[in-house]
């Protein structure tokens, strides 16, 4: 698995098609009201966003992810870094920031590679 993190409209998933899987890649985008991934693609962009929509519905997408550990494995997968800037003071959106937190540290550990995209500019972390 390839897990990329930045920002917001930081060029995530165009340096994906342009650098990792090339431009004919499948992508399935995740919103705030899908509650499940489309495992035939090959990006999975958004994830933050089925964060929220696992949770609004109450379910634990760390259990989700770790379920389907092996549908992962060969995908790439983008989500926004909602860890910097002012905390939330609505309980549900610190609460998202904070399960997109974790999912996102777990996703990292499991990753051969995770890159990290600012102002369209990669960082390799690992791999």
């Amino acid at each position: 698995m390839v897990f990329v993190i930045g920002g917001a409209y930081q060029g995530k998933l165009d340096y994906v098609l342009e650098q990792v899987c090339g431009p004919d890649a499948t992508v399935w985008t995740c919103d705030d009201q899908s509650q499940e991934i489309d495992w035939s693609c090959q990006v999975i962009d958004k994830i933050h966003l089925l964060v929220w929509a696992r949770q609004q519905a109450g379910l634990d997408t760390m259990d989700y992810l770790q379920q389907h550990l092996s549908l992962l494995q060969d995908k790439v997968v983008i989500c926004d870094d909602l860890s910097s800037g002012v905390v939330p003071i609505d309980r549900d959106t610190r609460l998202w920031r904070e399960n997109v937190g974790r999912c996102s540290v777990w996703l990292a550990r499991e990753a051969e590679r995770v890159v990290r995209v600012f102002c369209g500019l990669a960082t390799d972390l690992k791999g």
